[in-house]
């Protein structure tokens, strides 16, 4: 089993984020939404795992890398986060390692202990600088989870999201079990599909979770995967709306139908919002 965290925009945390069997919130709409501070530290006083992430991704254009420890940690006590992603500096493996080394030696003084578990994100451009930005990464004390990157392992292992992210735990299981559990950042056209490869391929029980926009943003553009290939008929490039984007009824119906096929690959009971047919069932 997987657990999901669906993106949502801020219109739609609570009949469409809240689908998921975990969330995952963004450190800069926490600090700037009171909506999104509120609805997450009421998941998080629910007993609902909430991952915070470190915006890289929001960020990737504007400066390359994600927040630092002083603003995610404040964006992480204010919603009650489980998790939180330490600072990674996209594309680039030994930048990363240092920011992260610097994010947990700051987050030993700005947070009590075992207050936190600490995901950290291998970069690279290469196999080879992913692979030993991994393992470094697997040396420092205090992290407790890898998060395998929408954008360093394709570039990394030159494939789409999907298809790398398989070739990389390929790569990670040649080197034994992965002594620290793996989250899946992201996903792209192909998302369903990876999450059935998963499950077939026997890789699932490495993976603790997935979080994605692709219900939401996918069904926003008209683009929804099918249900029985796994893809959407083409990749969204443009970064999702996660402010004030609203859906409207159709595409919200579309949106929810596409969080319970990807539930179902993930081997999570359905959310109770509609029932998937007998061979969407047999996809997994």
């Amino acid at each position: 089993m997987i657990d999901l965290a669906i993106i949502a925009s801020t219109p739609h945390l609570a009949d469409l984020s809240a689908l998921g069997s975990i969330d995952m919130a963004l450190t800069h709409l926490v600090l700037t939404s009171d909506q999104q501070a509120a609805y997450f530290a009421r998941r998080a006083a629910a007993g609902v795992r909430v991952l915070l992430d470190n915006s890289a991704y929001e960020l990737e254009t504007i400066t390359g890398r994600g927040m630092h420890a002083g603003p995610v940690l404040d964006a992480a006590g204010l919603i009650g986060a489980s998790v939180v992603i330490c600072q990674d500096v996209v594309d680039d493996g030994p930048a990363t390692v240092t920011t992260t080394r610097r994010f947990l030696d700051q987050a030993r003084d700005l947070a009590s202990p075992e207050r936190y578990q600490y995901l950290g994100v291998p970069q690279g451009t290469s196999r080879t600088e992913w692979l030993d930005s991994y393992q470094r990464l697997l040396d420092l004390p205090g992290l407790g989870l890898i998060g395998l990157s929408k954008l360093s392992v394709p570039r990394s292992f030159a494939a789409p999201v999907a298809e790398a992210r398989l070739t990389c735990l390929e790569a990670i299981l040649s080197l034994g079990t992965p002594p620290l559990p793996l989250h899946l950042l992201g996903g792209d056209r192909s998302l369903l599909w990876e999450l059935r490869q998963h499950h077939q391929r026997g890789y699932d029980p490495f993976i603790c979770g997935n979080d994605s926009s692709h219900a939401f943003w996918y069904a926003a553009r008209d683009l929804p995967p099918d249900p029985l290939t796994g893809r959407a008929t083409r990749d969204l490039t443009e970064k999702p709306d996660l402010e004030g984007h609203a859906l409207a009824s159709p595409r919200l119906a579309v949106a929810r139908r596409t969080v319970e096929v990807l539930r179902h690959a993930a081997g999570l009971p359905s959310a109770g919002t509609v029932s998937i047919g007998p061979k969407e069932a047999q996809c997994r």
